[in-house]
């Protein structure tokens, strides 16, 4: 008997432990994913100077979104590779030990990898029309993939163009390469921000129609940024999610909280937060306005 009533307290303690950490992990939003961007590798016709444009334009359009703790390998010294060898085309061809690299990535705490590999600058001469003078006008082609670093494990790989024009060839050249990349969209589909419903801020009849997330300025959260709205359930050890809303991001309130309106699921949103079931919010990919100025997905 006192066999059954210790079986009987285990269960209930697991079960009790099971609850506590299935609610603890949606108490806190998900953290800024570390990500670590390598050397960009080249075709050997492809300048070295050129690709490093390149590479610094994909940095500086991540670094924009705000969504990542972004490490450049050249700021450590167990990574650094002297730029005389990255100038060669012994480096660019990938004689690097890569295995090696990820390990030690991993080491260092890293959780994606970002590599690229510029494929192609080209360049043209374009006739000057009504008077007006000629010019060249140059095309960068260049690969972006995603890497899991513990395993090497390719999560996506994305393809980018880049142009630019001037009346020097090689002028050209370097505008197509120097400009900051757009990767809004890129950002968005391999780093989404992941929180949780914290508050219903208004609500009519039986919908909510304004909430509050625990995510904000901190998570790279902007004003119109969308969510999608998720119920999250624990099934035999497993967390599962049923997709029952939209949000659009009306104010970005402080670090860890942002004002949001609810754009579709508002009944099942309330009765979930009445309910106090776990409401999972997250970022989807946002809708872009415009042009891109110098820089044209290949992949839209």
């Amino acid at each position: 008997m006192n066999n059954m009533k210790k079986i009987f307290a285990f269960l209930v303690l697991t079960l009790v432990f099971s609850s506590v950490t299935f609610a603890q992990a949606f108490d806190e939003p998900k953290p800024k994913p570390t990500v670590y961007i390598d050397y960009f590798k080249r075709t050997s016709d492809v300048p070295f100077s050129l690709a490093e444009g390149l590479r610094n334009g994909v940095i500086g359009g991540i670094q924009k979104m705000n969504r990542v703790i972004l490490i450049d390998v050249d700021s450590q010294d167990v990574l650094r590779i002297e730029e005389s060898r990255r100038n060669s085309e012994g480096i660019s061809a990938g004689d690097d030990n890569e295995m090696d690299r990820l390990a030690v990535m991993g080491q260092l705490g890293a959780q994606f990898l970002i590599t690229g590999h510029v494929a192609s600058i080209t360049t043209s001469w374009v006739d000057g029309k009504d008077g007006k003078p000629g010019y060249y006008s140059a095309k960068a082609s260049l690969t972006v993939k995603v890497i899991n670093p513990n395993n090497g494990t390719l999560i996506g790989t994305e393809s980018f163009t880049a142009s630019g024009t001037a009346k020097e060839r090689q002028a050209a050249m370097a505008a197509a390469c120097s400009a900051t990349f757009d990767m809004d969209d890129f950002v968005d589909n391999y780093f989404k921000i992941e929180g949780s419903i914290i508050e219903v801020n208004k609500s009519k009849k039986d919908k909510a129609e304004e909430v509050y997330i625990n995510v904000g300025s901190a998570h790279g959260v902007i004003s119109n940024q969308k969510f999608t709205v998720y119920i999250a359930r624990e099934v035999a050890g497993r967390v599962a999610r049923k997709e029952v809303g939209r949000l659009n991001v009306k104010s970005v309130e402080g670090d860890d909280i942002s004002l949001c309106k609810v754009n579709k699921g508002g009944e099942e949103i309330l009765k979930a937060f009445n309910e106090e079931n776990k409401i999972i919010v997250v970022s989807r990919k946002q809708t872009l306005l415009g042009g891109l100025g110098n820089i044209v997905r290949e992949n839209e």
